[in-house]
């Protein structure tokens, strides 16, 4: 089973080739960042619009109100009948909610609004019918049909938001062709990622790094993986497993180049390699089946 990362990551890998736009691969290479949140957000709003929020909400309504009137009513049983302050009891009732999965700010009891004297018996009542009001407003509310965007709005933290805090992993990039590390323990140390990426694809600005004395010496040109060749500069990355051993691009990429080889060129005003017929004649398919077996194989490693 892959690990939560590197499974987000194949995800990604697996639908931008079956999009099979050259302007999803550019963002995803020259902008990951922007690119992952986008498709999160997109599948959010593609889950919302397929989902039935108005009956979830009803439904949700019913299931909070009837947890508030019973935590209420427990804190009822055994009172007495005359209290000199209303607001412990209610900050029970809070208490008592917090146990489960309904959560009410303990701050909403502050001030002299709650701070009274009076029969609890008696208070509970207006309380419980105040409640079963607040119920027949809101539901007459949410009977009123909200597309997904105007919920997301309404919502204080968006889901997409925190999906891309789960996947977002140590934000470290390959030193030398910028795939994403995949490593999800904590503190980690070495960084590791399942897919690099050959020369050409990457910006030829990208390619001039500090251990690069001359820049004139690089090739733009080039189709190989060369993450392997600067391990010993880069301890701190795992640049010499299996993939990144060997100079000729994953399957996966050489469909990629085999389909936007020149596109890619021109973007970088850079003449285009030469890409081996074989390359041309590999189908989606078998990009995509590669790309699981190198992330079945990384998650073996």
């Amino acid at each position: 089973m892959l690990a939560v990362l590197a499974a987000f990551h194949k995800s990604l890998l697996e639908e931008l080739i079956k999009e099979d736009t050259f302007e999803g691969f550019t963002e995803y290479l020259l902008s990951y960042d922007s690119f992952r949140l986008r498709k999160i957000q997109e599948t959010v709003v593609a889950h919302l619009s397929d989902w039935n929020v108005n009956a979830w909400r009803h439904e949700r309504l019913g299931y909070i109100i009837g947890k508030v009137a019973a935590a209420a009513s427990q804190v009822t049983e055994g009172t007495s009948v005359a209290l000199s302050d209303t607001k412990p009891m209610l900050e029970q009732v809070c208490l008592i909610l917090e146990d489960g999965d309904v959560c009410i700010p303990w701050e909403s009891l502050q001030g002299p609004l709650y701070s009274i004297t009076t029969e609890w018996d008696r208070f509970i009542t207006c309380f419980m019918e105040l409640l079963a009001a607040l119920r027949l407003d809101l539901a007459q509310a949410f009977s009123q049909h909200i597309g997904s965007d105007q919920l997301l709005e309404c919502l204080p933290t968006q889901p997409s938001d925190c999906l891309f805090n789960k996947v977002k992993g140590c934000d470290a990039l390959c030193p030398v062709c910028s795939a994403p590390c995949e490593v999800e323990q904590t503190w980690h140390r070495v960084h590791e990622a399942s897919l690099h990426r050959p020369k050409c694809l990457l910006e030829p600005t990208s390619l001039i790094s500090h251990e690069c004395a001359n820049p004139d010496d690089l090739d733009a040109q080039d189709v190989a993986v060369a993450c392997w060749e600067f391990q010993p500069l880069h301890l701190d990355w795992n640049l010499s497993h299996e993939e990144t051993s060997s100079q000729t691009p994953s399957p996966y990429w050489r469909y990629v180049l085999a389909r936007f080889n020149e596109r890619f060129a021109n973007k970088y005003n850079q003449k285009p390699p030469v890409i081996p017929e074989e390359w041309k004649a590999m189908t989606q398919q078998e990009a995509l089946d590669s790309l699981r077996e190198t992330f079945v194989h990384c998650g073996e490693l």
